[in-house]
């Protein structure tokens, strides 16, 4: 167990991952949108136009004739999919000529494909989709290029099924980051106290226990813990990617483990669930908690390692700000080629440089 306080262990990063420049525009304009509203924005029913709102552009549209883009989210209730929903309603609403129309699978394959196929029908000019199961998509999306229907994929998965174009981050990167951050804090930690090696019990709460990107994320962060023998995984559970059962599964943890030195969590308010368990359990400051997603806004989760509530995140770079640009460029320039993919680096934000991070942003996005 670690001796010394979190605190401690916050003020001995002095090698950290810089912020890249300016980020995407989804996390500014949701930000802005949140602390406007002072509330994270209201989720929509199932296949209807999300919030917030869309919004005209500025000048006159003549008979209101827009083209409709139709984005495909598997789970809205995991927070990283409802945050690029209502981060492109944002942004294509400000987009002159464009409308959006979402529709939530709710972590079904089977509703996706259907969904999918209704896209198809209503001859939009863009479907975007960020996909449960790549394969089972594959004709599909044929028969939607073969329509003149632009086909934007969300996922690594999807290189090979026919699409105009993907963006992505690699889930696997994310996890190997977040291993980094952790073995630098406890490298820090060893050369401070003198210790000869590099040691600390590891606890991963991962999101879904059948979710794609969250077996990616664990297969990087055990790939990243491997480069050091003295860092262990003790722990491994799914939290449904709910902060409750974060604070339930931390709960059975502290019974099973009782301390360990480090909770990495795959997305960030599962953090904070983990968080509100080790502070129960009166550990909380001498735990580590990581958290992923790394959302710009109120209670977020840039905000919540600036407020000390957890102690590092990942950030997962939004991906529908890019997909939008390709989808307007491709329609406005009839000469522009996209690369087959694009991939968009996440960030690792702690304490010495979130405030940077919060001011001029984290990730670049590709140029077109």
């Amino acid at each position: 167990m670690l001796t010394c306080t979190r605190l401690a262990i916050l003020f001995l990063f002095s090698i950290v991952l810089p912020a890249c420049g300016p980020s995407s525009d989804v996390e500014s304009e949701v930000a802005e949108l949140e602390k406007k509203n002072n509330q994270a924005p209201a989720k929509t029913p199932n296949d209807t136009p999300p919030a917030p709102p869309l919004t005209k552009a500025p000048g006159p549209v003549t008979n209101d004739v827009r083209a409709e883009i139709i984005l495909l989210v598997p789970d809205v209730r995991v927070p990283m999919h409802e945050f690029q929903r209502n981060g492109l309603a944002m942004l294509v609403g400000r987009q002159a000529g464009y409308m959006l129309t979402t529709k939530d699978a709710a972590g079904s394959s089977a509703q996706q494909i259907e969904q999918f196929r209704q896209a198809i029908a209503a001859k939009p000019a863009a479907i975007i989709v960020e996909p449960i199961d790549p394969p089972a998509l594959a004709a599909l999306i044929v028969e939607a290029q073969t329509a003149g229907v632009i086909v934007i994929g969300l996922d690594k998965r999807m290189l090979k099924e026919g699409c105009a174009s993907i963006v992505y981050s690699d889930q696997r990167l994310l996890g190997r980051m977040a291993a980094d951050t952790v073995i630098e804090a406890l490298k820090r930690k060893a050369t401070e106290e003198s210790q000869p090696e590099v040691k600390g019990r590891v606890v991963q709460l991962r999101g879904a226990a059948d979710d794609h990107d969250s077996a990616e994320m664990a297969e990087g962060f055990s790939e990243g813990l491997r480069t050091q023998p003295g860092v262990i995984l003790v722990h491994d559970t799914p939290a449904d990617w709910s902060a409750e059962a974060a604070t339930q599964r931390t709960a059975e943890a502290f019974r099973l483990q009782k301390n360990f030195d480090v909770i990495y969590a795959h997305n960030d308010a599962i953090a904070v669930g983990a968080a509100k368990a080790a502070e129960a359990a009166g550990q909380r400051e001498s735990i580590f908690i990581i958290g992923t997603d790394g959302i710009s806004g109120q209670k977020k989760g840039m905000e919540l390692v600036r407020e000390g509530e957890i102690d590092a995140t990942i950030v997962r770079p939004a991906l529908v700000d890019l997909a939008l640009q390709i989808v307007v460029k491709l329609r406005a320039d009839k000469t522009f080629k996209p690369e087959p993919a694009y991939e968009i680096q996440p960030v690792a934000v702690v304490p010495k440089n979130v405030e940077q991070s919060l001011r001029v942003g984290t990730y670049k996005l590709p140029r077109l």
